[in-house]
């Protein structure tokens, strides 16, 4: 069995607007996953434990604060040492948020399964729907972690190619693991190996 290809980002602005537009004609509760997490940068495991209470207090606070899955998950870290990330809540953001936890009780689940509003959306769920929508607009290897990694790249382009800075917002640890998250280093290989087109005649 061949190694699992991992997930990319949506780097094209017209096709995260597209997946928006898509999401919202089928279903609210994802649409407001996917705008959360290419909002925010969160995993999506972390995002689809959100309870309403969490948005409202982060919507009284103006930032978001979560003590991320895969850290707090390690067994080399403890948790009463680590810091919650904070992520600014961005005012197009609080517009959804607010309508959309609206009539909503504090201690449902943000984005609860058909099973109930006890019961959260899990993420494999969360992938085979970004996967559908990716495959209506032609985009490959779209999954839950995608809208973390469009985070991250739409940062990454915005500050003008700034890495220090997407690797901060991340919370990673150093710049080559930045660097090999949103796959620059193989757009960078994929770019020059593409320039050798000129060496080489078909004619």
């Amino acid at each position: 069995m061949g190694k699992k290809k991992p997930a990319n980002p949506i780097k094209d602005r017209e096709s995260i607007l597209d997946i928006q537009d898509y999401l919202k004609l089928k279903c609210e509760r994802n649409y407001m996953l996917f705008v959360l997490g290419i909002a925010t940068g969160y995993r999506a495991g972390d995002l689809v434990k959100l309870k309403v209470r969490d948005i409202k207090m982060a919507l009284d606070n103006g930032y978001f604060e979560i003590l991320e899955g895969k850290k707090a998950n390690s067994k080399n870290i403890r948790k009463e040492n680590l810091k919650p990330r904070t992520v600014k809540v961005i005012n197009n953001l609080e517009v959804l948020l607010r309508k959309y936890v609206k009539n909503k009780k504090d201690y449902e689940y943000l984005f609860p399964s058909r099973k109930g509003r006890n019961n959260h959306i899990e993420v494999d769920q969360v992938t085979r729907i970004l996967k559908e929508a990716g495959d209506e607009f032609g985009l490959k290897q779209i999954t839950a972690h995608s809208m973390r990694k469009t985070y991250a790249y739409s940062i990454y382009v915005e500050s003008k190619f700034n890495i220090t800075l997407v690797k901060d917002m991340l919370g990673h640890r150093s710049i080559d693991e930045t660097r090999r998250y949103i796959g620059l280093d193989k757009e960078t290989y994929d770019k020059y190996s593409d320039s050798l087109n000129d060496l080489i005649r078909v004619s």
